[in-house]
């Protein structure tokens, strides 16, 4: 692909992205494209920043269904590499047998599964959750010689759905409830500066009751248990 095939497709398909109305048909489209590239199937997995140790995926596959399954009975989610790669969006991860070398089996089931070759690329949102697009062949060898083609078009297709799914307020991108008034953002901010209740309402000119008061109701919204926890969460997600 030229530059100038490549922003001719670019405009085309955020076209196309855009004129979506509904969740359902992204799916429909996403494989329009990677067969387009010459592939058979694709994984698009939301990642949420938070909680830090059991953040919520939610996954939109063309995947074989056995494979899925083995997937989720196994929890290949714990020692699935690419998911641990692509956490750094716009990086591209050609599949090989390296890339694997410490999951177990998960390659050679993977192949098995019809998965034998593939490749996979990221994208961030605003409130900090992560896209990752995969996209695999029955065929070993789609990937040879394609890194920087499949890494730049992955990329925006990773980032044209985060952007669909968001635009359509589809559940996989409610990360938090962001609805938060001015006064609970100036709090969110000290706090995560590591000011008390009682600098915070010196600073602010207001009661430290008062501070005590949103920083309980953040916590509930949250669902964490402490302060420390609600600037921690804010700040994955961008709130600050």
């Amino acid at each position: 692909m030229t530059i100038d095939n490549y922003f001719v497709w670019r405009g085309e398909t955020e076209k196309q992205f855009q004129a979506l109305t509904e969740v359902m048909e992204l799916k429909s489209l996403l494989q329009t494209h990677i067969e387009a590239l010459g592939f058979d199937a694709f994984a698009f997995l939301v990642q949420h920043p938070v909680p830090f140790t059991r953040p919520r995926i939610f996954l939109f596959s063309t995947y074989p269904e056995k494979w899925l399954k083995r997937y989720e009975s196994q929890n290949f989610y714990a020692i699935d590499p690419i998911l641990v790669l692509c956490q750094q969006p716009g990086r591209g991860v050609e599949w090989t047998q390296d890339v694997f070398a410490e999951a177990g089996a998960f390659w050679a089931e993977a192949n098995a599964a019809g998965l034998q070759s593939g490749f996979s690329c990221s994208a961030m949102a605003s409130n900090r959750a992560i896209g990752i697009l995969s996209i695999s062949s029955q065929r070993s060898g789609q990937t040879q010689l394609r890194r920087v083609q499949l890494e730049v078009q992955l990329h925006f297709l990773a980032e044209l759905s985060l952007r669909v799914l968001d635009r359509l307020n589809d559940s996989s991108m409610v990360v938090l409830s962001n609805d938060f008034s001015q006064r609970e953002l100036e709090i969110l901010k000290w706090t995560a500066e590591g000011k008390t209740s009682v600098e915070i309402s010196l600073i602010l000119a207001i009661s430290e009751h008062t501070v005590n008061f949103h920083q309980k109701n953040m916590q509930k919204r949250f669902n964490v248990s402490n302060k420390t926890q609600i600037a921690c969460y804010a700040a994955a997600i961008g709130l600050i």
